[in-house]
């Protein structure tokens, strides 16, 4: 059996994970069992303490978060992937220099703005808090829509196909969330409620916001969202060529549809999760369960798998020329396969 060049990459990221996996799981498994303690940063002494005029103290110390490191390794990640689809497409690099950096201002911005906006009252006595972005508190599906945004305006001005780009710049996203997923386990956030499953995870009292639960083992759900993202990594490399030899848009199409069937169920499991208190008269009893709030990220969740069947139904029925980047709609009575 002779594997393309997308398969054959699938396969790298596959073994790659595998070796990761087989070093990293008895360290992961003594810090789940609490044995070992994670630290969020690393700081490197630059030089003696020192004393100016004004009493002001430096300290000389640069503090490393871990937090940040796994950010920029998402991105950068995704970056050269992106860069090696883009010249599968004759898009030069340059291109997607300048697209990236847009897109990744734009979605900064886009994932703090979200998340202020849906916790208003914790920064309502003190705004500046909102620009403390190394504090935590991004919203994927905030740099998910503003970096949209941004990649629709580029297009428009620069006359592209942004189905096109949104193929090449999928795989890239997807393997930028499993890397900067990693980034909650270092911060020891977005965790589950509490269990008992041997795959738990510990939680130290410095990093647990529920005393009330009076627990220490809570569920990964970082891990819960990881696992399938990367699986489906793999799947849409798979099937690479296939979606895109003459159409444009699939890719994102079965992005959008599979990754909001799994961020819908990954949010049951979490406890941080970002809710709209329902009026009185929107109280309705379901399973006798009476239902108060809805879960922010549930809902563009489902939005979002609703923008795939969209694109896939729509995208499906049109030719995309990729030399002329001309789309031509599909007739009825003729059936052209992908």
């Amino acid at each position: 059996m002779r594997f393309d060049e997308y398969q054959r990459l699938s396969v790298v990221f596959l073994i790659i994970s595998l070796l990761f996996a087989s070093i990293s799981f008895y360290p992961f498994s003594k810090v789940f069992s609490g044995d070992w303690k994670v630290n969020q940063q690393v700081s490197l002494i630059l030089w003696e303490p020192e004393v100016s005029q004004s009493n002001t103290i430096f300290n000389g110390i640069l503090s490393i978060r871990f937090y940040s490191v796994c950010l920029l390794l998402a991105v950068f990640c995704g970056y050269f992937l992106a860069l090696y689809l883009a010249k599968k497409h004759y898009i030069v690099s340059t291109i997607v220099d300048r697209l990236l950096v847009g897109m990744v201002v734009f979605g900064l911005i886009g994932a703090r703005l979200f998340f202020v906006i849906f916790n208003w009252e914790a920064f309502s006595g003190d705004k500046l808090q909102a620009l403390f972005i190394y504090q935590g508190g991004l919203s994927f599906f905030g740099m998910f829509l503003a970096g949209l945004i941004y990649l629709w305006l580029y297009s428009a001005r620069f006359k592209f196909n942004m189905f096109e780009f949104l193929d090449f710049l999928t795989p890239s996203l997807l393997l930028g969330q499993v890397i900067g997923r990693f980034a909650n386990f270092f911060n020891y956030e977005s965790y589950g409620g509490p269990t008992s499953v041997f795959w738990k995870m510990y939680v130290p009292d410095s990093a647990n916001f529920y005393e009330n639960l009076n627990q220490k083992f809570f569920h990964p759900t970082f891990l819960y969202e990881i696992i399938p993202n990367f699986i489906l990594l793999l799947v849409l490399l798979w099937n690479y060529r296939r979606l895109t030899k003459r159409k444009a848009g699939l890719v994102f199409g079965f992005y959008a549809l599979g990754y909001g069937i799994i961020r819908f169920f990954v949010e049951f499991f979490r406890l941080d999760a970002l809710v709209i208190e329902l009026p009185k008269y929107f109280h309705w009893p379901i399973l006798s369960i009476e239902i108060h709030e809805i879960r922010v990220s549930q809902l563009a969740a489902l939005f979002l798998m609703l923008v795939g069947l969209i694109v896939l139904k729509f995208r499906s029925e049109i030719v995309y020329i990729r030399k002329s980047m001309i789309d031509l709609k599909v007739k009825k009575d003729r059936r052209i396969k992908v």
